[in-house]
């Protein structure tokens, strides 16, 4: 039965993409994403070596070099950080939009995209910097498990144990900012509504999120090396947003009523 369904989703997310071509669009947002954090990394790169040469050449102490090299490290840190989620939480909020109206049969324009990025971007970044916050604190007791689990499932399987606990892990949070835009909720109502649908959905879910992992990373490289690296960011954003339109139709088909809806 959850086969089945899958396969209906699947094929409307194919009429609907092919229909809607503008739900493509964020890959190029993506390929603008990832050149802005490229310049800013090179820019910070030479930053800090300068800030260090510059300390060296006027017979500093070594703590003195070193700060002069740590501090902007730091600071280079801290601003590449907001960018990044700054930047993701802009084209998340925005891909939701566009996935959403091409499944209400509605035309995804520019309009569509910045509808309702005031009202979701602060909560898209608060709840994405809870999750690296929770991974953070965790982070101990998260190695040791995962060593364990890859000493004793990962290697035994030849890393198809671990690809599945990444899938697994990936299952739970896929949908929670398709429910934090899709219902208007709070962080935890959304988070709690992703872990819940993976719950007693697994299946479909889990099985969307390997597939796209597995074809955006590895079809690619049927074009060759040069494919790989000149249109795999093309490629592979396309084959995401796909998978990424099918899981946001898949939470459609499970998601439970709010409490705004009536049979």
């Amino acid at each position: 039965m959850w086969f089945d369904n899958l396969m209906d989703d699947l094929k409307e997310t194919l009429f609907v993409s092919h229909k809607y071509q503008g739900v493509f669009f964020p890959v190029f947002l993506k390929l603008i994403m990832g050149l802005i954090l490229g310049v800013f990394t090179v820019v910070s790169i030479f930053g800090t070596v300068f800030s260090g040469v510059f300390t060296s050449m006027n017979d500093f102490e070594a703590s003195d070099i070193f700060l002069s090299i740590a501090g902007p490290i730091g600071l280079f840190l801290i601003i590449g950080y907001a960018l990044f989620m700054l930047l993701w939480a802009l084209i998340e909020v925005g891909s939701i939009n566009l996935f959403g109206a091409a499944l209400r049969d509605e035309r995804p324009t520019k309009a569509v995209f910045m509808n309702g990025i005031k009202s979701y971007l602060g909560r898209v970044i608060g709840g994405e910097l809870l999750i690296h916050f929770l991974c953070l604190v965790l982070s101990p007791l998260l190695i040791i498990v995962f060593a364990i689990y890859a000493v004793f499932i990962g290697i035994p399987t030849a890393g198809w144990g671990i690809v599945f606990l990444l899938a697994v892990i990936n299952a739970y949070f896929a949908s929670w900012t398709i429910a934090l835009v899709h219902e208007n909720m709070g962080v935890l109502d959304a988070l709690g509504t992703s872990f819940r649908l993976a719950r007693n959905h697994l299946k479909p879910i889990i099985l969307l999120v390997i597939s796209s992992t597995m074809i955006s990373q590895y079809a690619v490289w049927l074009l060759g090396p040069l494919g790989y690296v000149f249109g795999g960011w093309f490629i592979g954003g396309l084959v995401r947003i796909f998978f990424n339109i099918a899981i946001y139709k898949t939470y459609l088909r499970y998601k439970e009523p709010s409490a705004f809806e009536f049979e």
